[in-house]
C-alpha cells in the first residue's frame, strides 16, 4: 500500500476537524440537518444526559433545546484538538468548554462544563464522518449571570448529592432543562475513561 502523501495528511486532517467544529456549530445554532450530517448512520453518542444513536441524539436535542427559556444561551468551545489517522480510520479529541445560559425558578445563571470530546471517525465513500463520539467530564461550576442577584438560601435548598461532585452542577442543570437522570457518565481518571481509551486504542488499530 502506498503511504499517504503530507498533503493528503493535511487534507484528511482539516476534514475531519471541521467535521467534529462544524458539528457543534450546528447543535448551538439549531441547526438539526446539519447536525445529523455530520455522523455516519450508525454512529453512536454518549454524554452526561444520553447514550444512543446520533438520530435519536439530534431529535432529543432538538426537544430539549425547544423548551428552553427565551434568554437561554448555550456555546461549546472547542480548543487543542488532536488527530490520529489510520487509514480510512481516526481518532478526533479536543477539550470543550461549554458555556451555557439558563434561566431557572426566576433566576439567571451562567454555566459551565469542562469536558474532553473523543471522535471515532471513518472515511465512507471519500468523506470524513463521526462513527462514535464519548464525552469525558471534569468539572463544572454555576454563578449568578449577575453577581449578587441569587440569595444563598437558593443554594442552599439545592439537593446535589446524588451527581458526581465534579460535575454536579451540569447534572442539575441537565436534569432541569431534560428530566434526563445522568446515566453513563464518563469521568476524569475514572475507569470508564481508561475503557474509552482502550476503545480509541483498538480503532486505530484496527482491531
Amino acid at each position: 500500500m502506498t503511504a499517504p502523501t503530507r498533503e493528503q495528511i493535511a487534507t484528511d486532517k482539516f476534514e475531519i476537524l471541521e467535521n467534529s467544529i462544524t458539528s457543534l456549530c450546528h447543535r448551538d445554532n439549531g441547526d438539526w440537518a446539519g447536525l445529523g450530517k455530520c455522523f455516519h448512520a450508525d454512529s453512536r453518542i454518549t454524554t452526561s444526559w444520553f447514550d444512543g444513536t446520533a438520530a435519536e441524539f439530534v431529535a432529543q436535542s432538538n426537544a430539549m433545546m425547544s423548551g428552553h427559556h427565551p434568554k437561554d444561551t448555550q456555546r461549546h468551545m472547542m480548543s487543542n484538538p488532536r488527530v490520529t489517522l489510520a487509514g480510512n480510520r481516526a481518532a478526533c479529541e479536543y477539550y470543550v468548554i461549554l458555556h451555557q445560559g439558563r434561566t431557572l425558578d426566576g433566576y439567571e445563571f451562567d454555566f459551565q462544563t469542562w469536558s474532553v470530546t473523543i471522535d471515532l471517525c471513518e472515511k465512507r465513500d471519500g468523506v470524513w464522518r463521526i462513527c462514535t463520539r464519548k464525552m469525558i467530564y471534569e468539572k463544572s461550576r454555576m454563578d449568578p449571570h449577575v453577581p449578587g442577584s441569587v440569595p444563598q438560601s437558593y443554594y442552599d435548598s439545592l439537593d446535589l448529592s446524588r451527581y458526581p461532585e465534579p460535575i454536579r452542577f451540569h447534572c442539575y442543570r441537565n436534569e432541569r432543562s431534560s428530566g434526563q437522570v445522568p446515566k453513563n457518565l464518563i469521568m476524569k481518571n475514572s475507569p470508564e475513561e481508561a475503557a474509552a481509551r482502550r476503545e480509541v486504542a483498538a480503532w486505530v488499530s484496527g482491531a
